[in-house]
């Protein structure tokens, strides 16, 4: 089985990327990042990023321009991304054939040729191959059987989105308040409702938002439309995934980008959720973008679970 391989490069990871803490656990000490109780290591980090840099000169550039950190927010990024993966395929029992993975990455040109200008050497070009492929056929198995309802609003920024998407998480009788006085579109139409559903067969586009990668009772904000200023913030109330499509599937009329970019989606969710945990070093995790951010300042989204009312 083919599918694009979607680069990396050094200058996307300069542009495009935009906890530690005490407990039970393994240590946040030499870490990088931890997933539940799987640590990435600082060394393996480090012993990446002297690869990239060996074989690199953009990231030479990076390091002249003290801009390198961002280029180590992705190493772990994608490490963070091959856990979630290796757990969400285990428990889900998806696998793909050493086959297909060197297919994949042969017809990316060979994993040598196909890692330069990138993160990536050979045998981690290979390793990222898996992933892709095995997050295709992760969103191939519920593609055709997701459907999420949900109530939301549209607000004019995101300063406005996450402090109501606050107010609600605190308070879930908030989102009705704020649905009645939603703005409104073109011709008087309402952006706002109460019990929307939204079918990812229906809708695939939809099946790679935050939308269905979160649990019932979260509050979630973001912008649908990165070229927009406008937010959607919504409040998912229930979710089923075994809704029956009323068409035929649409898993064979979907890119392999697309169902790569669904089965992202849902990897935390199919991976139950673990902690996330990274090295201040390296920034915050964005579950909105899965993956690091620089700062909580720097988040592509808000996300949380809804506080139940009082008995």
């Amino acid at each position: 089985m083919r599918t694009v391989q979607r680069r990396f490069t050094l200058v996307g990871a300069a542009v495009a990327l935009l906890v530690a803490g005490c407990g039970s656990g393994p240590s946040q000490v030499g870490s990088a990042a931890i997933i539940g109780d799987t640590v990435i290591p600082l060394e393996q980090v480090q012993q990446r990023l002297d690869t990239v840099l060996k074989k690199e000169p953009e990231a030479q550039k990076l390091q002249e321009q003290r801009k390198l950190d961002q280029v180590s927010r992705q190493l772990v990024t994608l490490g963070v991304q091959h856990e979630l993966v290796e757990r969400a395929a285990q428990r889900e029992g998806v696998t793909v054939s050493e086959e297909a993975v060197t297919e994949s990455v042969q017809s990316a040109g060979g994993a040598e040729i196909a890692s330069q200008n990138t993160v990536y050497d050979a045998a981690t070009f290979r390793e990222r191959a898996r992933d892709q492929l095995l997050l295709v056929e992760l969103a191939r198995k519920y593609v055709d059987k997701m459907e999420v309802t949900f109530d939301y609003f549209f607000t004019k920024d995101n300063k406005d989105a996450i402090e109501k998407a606050k107010q609600i998480a605190a308070d879930p009788s908030k989102m009705a308040e704020f649905v009645s006085s939603g703005p409104q579109g073109p011709e008087g139409q309402r952006l706002s409702k109460q019990g929307q559903k939204v079918s990812s067969a229906e809708s695939p586009q939809a099946a790679g938002s935050p939308l269905f990668g979160v649990q019932p009772g979260t509050v979630v904000a973001f912008a649908p439309d990165p070229g927009s200023a406008q937010w959607l913030v919504a409040h998912v109330t229930g979710r089923n995934d075994n809704a029956r499509s009323s068409g035929e599937s649409s898993t064979e009329q979907l890119t392999p980008q697309l169902l790569e970019q669904i089965g992202l989606r849902l990897v935390q969710r199919l991976a139950g959720d673990p902690q996330i945990r990274v090295n201040p070093r390296y920034g915050v995790w964005d579950a909105t973008a899965i993956a690091l951010a620089p700062s909580d300042k720097e988040l592509s989204g808000y996300q949380a679970v809804v506080r139940e009312p009082k008995q």
